[in-house]
């Protein structure tokens, strides 16, 4: 299974937001703009953690109005995973939809209970004239008797454990007994025994690995450590499947057999269990009706043999033992990217068919990877070597990525423009999330575009910059960029409004005709900017582009303005017409206009378009 959508509600400052999600995500945005948070509600939903802190609710208000909400749909479900004691018959078509919800509650002053509740989104079952006095067999119709019969342990009335037998008998061999209502939130999805336990036994592990570590933290469990748990996992990739693995799940299933019996084979329950069984029922006759069986949970092998797969470190070969969460931030990185790469490897090179889980009995446990900055403590060779890692390891079979990130490197709009996500905490200190979800390049032009966007990209990976901008100016060329960034400085923009260089990113377009192609990109990520370019009065082409701009300008919020360059160009406006080495020579040709007092007031007009969006310099507020 694959979680397809994530949705969050009231979980720390985020009161409302969702996300789909195919193989990765990458979330971006300022920081303290709650992308940790979205990884905190992930881990804890597929965590299984029960929430009983005020600092994990929206405005710490814990009461039922204000409970916590996380939901997970899940796609892509294997026929093991659909049978499942949580999924089966709580399918919602071909997605099984998973709700947890987390609140407290005070009465009359005692103490706070904190409570928590598990729904599945599907269609209620309903059993064709199942009695509404079930407490003895013979008050169900005989419809229902040949059923009771196969019934092993049944006991003389029925009680939860043997109801729910025989409803599984009925969804098994007599389907035409079973309907189903309108769809809605149903709780306890596990349908009997330990639901709870059901549920959280068959969503994806969660694999995190936090920004900055804890050594405190870490030190409790080795094999809770982001460190132990993927270690774990390449060694269970490696070894789950050995003959002697294999062997002892089968001998572990022939005692469970002791224990639960199969209702073909009732023979096959240990005769001292159905001993134990007959006393206990015959002694609780005497006194009230009713039967008890005795039943035992499956046992994963996994927990038995990795409850404690840690790494050391020894800096020298006579070196001591050291925990990695000891040494150097840069090592530890290091060498969880050294552990995902290996995991990488071994997940292609054993990664079991669906037939081979079906005769190994391996449990189809998928992996949340979960990595907050993973470009901390690494070079910009090492930053691309871990996004390469972090790709190849999403496209695996078993395997799902999500990330925080601050650098351009980890994302690719080309490729896969739906995997980024985009956290902005408004001034209401509220987090809303912005994901693409339709393709942004439609009609003829799609693929040239995407084309030309991901060439741009692969020459300038600056570009993705404009993602993490608060304003972003769009120019033409690198000439434009270069005269712009050298203008603002000599006149002294930087030193009077500092934060400039924070809350603008200027962008080489690599030409006019690319400008609309990044429009396309900001307005569905609804990143606000200005598009600066020049006029081209009298060239039908360019002004054909132009018009192209103008029409993508246009946005709901109203907050992208565009200023043109006349009456031709740049070049034209600074007097520079050279056409080699135009960076430099326009970088040079403002500096000798500065120096003499002759920058032409269009070209400082457009100055300001580009650094403050508007034709005049604002004032800035003396004291008082």
């Amino acid at each position: 299974m694959r979680v397809c959508k994530f949705e969050i509600q009231n979980f720390k400052s985020i009161q409302k937001a969702s996300f789909e999600w195919a193989d990765i995500v990458v979330l971006i945005g300022e920081n303290n703009a709650g992308k940790s948070t979205v990884l905190q509600a992930l881990q804890c939903f597929l965590g299984g953690s029960q929430l009983k802190d005020p600092e994990f609710f929206c405005e710490k208000l814990t009461d039922l109005d204000h409970a916590v909400e996380l939901t997970a749909h899940f796609c892509d479900l294997s026929e093991i995973e659909q049978q499942a004691a949580a999924v089966r018959g709580r399918m919602f078509g071909d997605t099984w939809v998973l709700k947890k919800k987390f609140w407290c509650e005070r009465e009359n002053g005692e103490e706070a209970a904190w409570k928590e509740l598990y729904y599945s989104y599907s269609a209620e079952e309903n059993f064709v004239n199942w009695p509404e006095t079930e407490s003895a067999w013979a008050n169900f119709p005989e419809e229902y008797q040949a059923l009771i019969a196969q019934l092993t342990g049944r006991g003389a009335r029925p009680n939860n454990q043997t109801r729910e037998q025989l409803k599984n008998l009925v969804r098994e061999q007599t389907p035409a007994l079973l309907g189903r209502g309108a769809p809605g939130w149903i709780p306890n999805p596990g349908g009997g025994g330990n639901w709870k336990s059901n549920a959280n036994s068959i969503v994806p592990r969660c694999v995190y690995v936090k920004a900055v570590h804890d050594a405190t933290e870490e030190s409790t469990s080795k094999g809770a450590s982001s460190y132990g748990k993927i270690v774990s996992l390449i060694i269970e990739k490696k070894l789950m499947q050995r003959p002697e693995i294999v062997d002892l799940k089968y001998r572990i299933e022939s005692v469970l057999r002791l224990f639960n019996p199969d209702p073909e084979h009732p023979e096959m329950q240990a005769a001292e269990i159905r001993d134990i069984e007959d006393r206990i029922n015959s002694r609780l006759n005497r006194v009230i009706g009713g039967t008890v069986s005795i039943r035992t949970s499956d046992v994963e092998i996994e927990p038995l043999l990795l409850p404690s797969t840690y790494l050391v470190l020894k800096d020298r070969a006579d070196g001591v033992d050291t925990a990695p969460m000891h040494q150097g931030h840069g090592l530890q990185r290091t060498l969880v990217m050294t552990l995902l790469q290996i995991l990488v490897e071994i997940q292609a090179e054993t990664a079991p068919t669906e037939g081979e889980r079906r005769a190994f009995g391996i449990p189809p446990r998928p992996v949340v990877l979960a990595v907050e900055e993973p470009e901390l403590y690494m070079h910009p060779q090492m930053e691309r070597k871990m996004r390469d890692v972090l790709y190849e390891l999403a496209a695996q079979p078993d395997f799902q990525v999500i990330c925080t990130t601050h650098s351009p490197v980890f994302l690719d709009i080309a490729r896969s423009h739906k995997s980024i996500v985009r956290a902005v905490k408004g001034s209401d200190r509220v987090v809303t999330l912005f994901q693409v979800t339709q393709d942004i390049f439609g009609g003829p032009d799609a693929d040239p575009e995407r084309e030309r966007l991901q060439l741009v990209k692969n020459f300038h990976p600056t570009v993705n910059e404009m993602f993490f901008a608060r304003r972003v100016v769009l120019l033409e060329e690198y000439s434009a960029v270069v005269a712009f960034e050298r203008a603002a400085d000599l006149a002294g923009l930087f030193e009077r409004h500092p934060q400039l260089r924070r809350d603008v990113t200027v962008i080489d377009c690599q030409g006019k005709g690319s400008i609309p192609m990044f429009q396309r990109v900001l307005n569905h990520f609804k990143i606000p900017y200005t598009v600066i370019h020049d006029d081209d009065a009298g060239n039908q082409a360019e002004e054909a582009t132009n018009a192209r701009i103008a029409g993508l300008l246009v946005t709901t919020e109203g907050q992208n303005v565009c200023h043109t360059i006349g009456p031709t160009n740049l070049e034209g406006l600074l007097g520079n017409p050279a056409r080699r080495d135009k960076p430099y020579q326009a970088l040079r040709r403002v500096e000798e206009l500065h120096r003499n007092g002759n920058l032409p007031a269009e070209f400082l007009a457009a100055l300001n378009w580009v650094y403050f969006g508007q034709a005049v310099e604002p004032i800035i507020p003396g004291p008082n």
